[in-house]
């Protein structure tokens, strides 16, 4: 009887677990059905999102096959073939690339924008309304630097953005920009020089706007920084020096003062010396400003290393010389000479012979090439002297030193650069491109074109004919435009970003306004797409002369 009982039961639990079992397999087949269905409507969708959200929705069923009835053949067989991860990494990689699209996306509309604004600044400089087409090209430059990464750059741009619009009385938009300006500071966390002389820069142009109270926040964001982040005191210094440049800008005479006792008590090396004297200079404190460059000259020659040495004394010397302290300036320079050991490193004759040129020491500057051996660094000493010379238009005594250069002129990879992994580079190049900028400033613009035309280096060529072209540009405007014009039915690479920015350039300073947008349309969205907007507008805007005195 007892057996019979058992036996019973055992059929009841087996009919029982039969009926579950059936149960399960129902179930886990009807959400694998469900899942095959969106699997295959993903298939055929052409929409990244719909796929994503069809896929999201398959991989819900297959889960709840493996949580409600992971025993069933179903659930075996998608464990095996690894389904579910294949299937989820598959999801994960359309989000990527819905991201990258929705980004793309954005991009497209932004330049769709930013073409828009560029238009309607062509339009309003065609109806010889300049001032709202400087407002559309500006407006055109915020969308560009939101294509920018570098928190640095935007702060940068944006409080150039905010300059030009306080010139255009656009008042409004300059303080949302210094708004935004400090935004992108914020999230700035290393490179504290940087920090300061962008928020130096907010501060001052706060000045400009009468926003005392922002105004007095960023002071006190300054000082905080100064204070509790920069912990070597040069640096301190160095900072204190940015906003210090300011107050005597904006006629903060009393702040001025009040920081320099602190910068005097900091300072410990020569260029920092150096940029004190500048700010007594400018104070018309004499007696500060000798103490400052004796004090620079001293600690230069303090140091170990016999490069800095001659660095820092040429360039005391080159400010003595701009501050008509010739005599004193050309000592500094003899100092510097002596300075040098009986083999000295080339890039120190060839900045020495430059100095020498630029205060008007020729002769001594020809001299110290006799130090030079290498045909490269000699040839690019003479080029040097030209180089001043043209600026001070003393044109045949330039074609000497030019003619000298020329003739000597290696033609060859230049460098020793195997260990570091950097290029060499084209001597004749890079001669042929800085001959070519001292005809330009001399007006001799044929010379330099032809010049230009022997450069076999695309880099080179580049560089000189971007220098060369600007030159031309506010000297020959007609010859300027026909040059441009050449230059962008050039192909290949050469015809680069920021070549394209120089050409917009030249176009906007000789007056073809209208051909330099369209030039910038041609130009991907960016740093040197920004930059040259700004020096398009700037352009524009120069007759605003006591502002931009101001700001320089």
């Amino acid at each position: 009887m007892l057996n019979k009982i058992l036996l019973n039961f055992s059929l009841i639990i087996f009919l029982s677990l039969s009926g579950c079992e059936d149960f399960y397999n129902f179930e886990a087949n009807k959400l694998k059905k469900k899942a095959t269905t969106y699997i295959e409507k993903s298939k055929i969708s052409n929409n990244t999102n719909e796929k994503i959200e069809l896929l999201s929705n398959a991989l819900i069923n297959l889960e709840k096959i493996q949580n409600k009835y992971p025993k069933t053949k179903i659930a075996r067989i998608y464990r095996k073939s690894n389904e579910i991860p294949k299937l989820s990494a598959h999801v994960d990689q359309l989000r990527i690339l819905s991201s990258k699209q929705k980004l793309e996306k954005e991009k497209e509309t932004n330049i769709g924008k930013l073409k828009k604004n560029i238009d309607l600044a062509s339009l309003e400089i065609k109806n010889k309304n300049k001032l709202q087409g400087s407002i559309h090209i500006l407006n055109a430059i915020e969308i560009s630097i939101n294509q920018i990464g570098d928190s640095r750059t935007k702060s940068r741009l944006s409080n150039e953005i905010s300059r030009q619009r306080v010139i255009l009385n656009d008042k409004e938009n300059a303080y949302r920009n210094l708004l935004e300006s400090e935004k992108f500071i914020d999230e700035m966390y290393t490179d504290l020089p940087k920090k300061i002389k962008n928020l130096s820069q907010i501060y001052k142009l706060l000045h400009l706007l009468e926003k005392k109270n922002k105004k007095n926040e960023i002071e006190k964001k300054i000082y905080s920084i100064i204070n509790n982040e920069i912990k070597n005191n040069d640096n301190k210094a160095v900072a204190y020096l940015e906003i210090t440049k300011i107050n005597l800008i904006i006629g903060e005479i009393n702040k001025v003062k009040e920081d320099m006792k602190k910068i005097v008590k900091l300072a410990e090396k020569s260029n920092t010396y150096l940029d004190i004297a500048k700010i007594y200079s400018k104070i018309n404190d004499v007696d500060q400003l000798n103490y400052f460059l004796d004090k620079a000259k001293k600690t230069a020659k303090s140091k170990d290393q016999i490069f800095w040495i001659v660095r820092d004394l040429i360039n005391i010397s080159l400010f003595e010389n701009s501050i008509n302290l010739s005599e004193q300036s050309y000592s500094t320079l003899i100092e510097a000479k002596q300075t040098l050991p009986d083999r000295p490193d080339e890039r120190l004759v060839l900045e020495l012979v430059d100095a020498f040129a630029k205060i008007n020491q020729v002769s001594y500057a020809e001299e110290l090439i006799s130090l030079i051996k290498p045909k490269y660094e000699e040839s690019m000493a003479y080029v040097f002297i030209g180089r001043q010379l043209a600026k001070k238009q003393r044109v045949e005594e330039m074609k000497v030193y030019i003619d000298k250069a020329i003739k000597i002129a290696p033609d060859l990879i230049h460098g020793n650069y195997e260990f570091s992994g950097l290029p060499g580079f084209s001597t004749k190049g890079r001669i042929f491109a800085e001959i070519a900028r001292a005809y330009a400033n001399i007006g001799d613009f044929k010379k330099s074109h032809e010049l230009l035309g022997l450069i076999e280096s695309d880099r080179f060529y580049k560089e000189g004919m971007s220098d060369v072209i600007i030159i031309q540009a506010l000297k020959d405007k007609s010859g300027a435009s026909k040059l441009a014009s050449k230059m962008m039915k050039l192909g290949g690479e050469i015809v680069d970003n920021k070549f394209l920015g120089k050409i917009a350039y030249a176009q906007a300073i000789s007056g073809q306004l209208e051909s330099a947008l369209i030039t910038v349309k041609k130009m991907n969205v960016g740093v040197d797409l920004s930059e040259t907007l700004i020096n398009i507008t700037n352009h524009i805007n120069l007759q605003q002369e006591d502002l931009l005195t101001l700001y320089h």
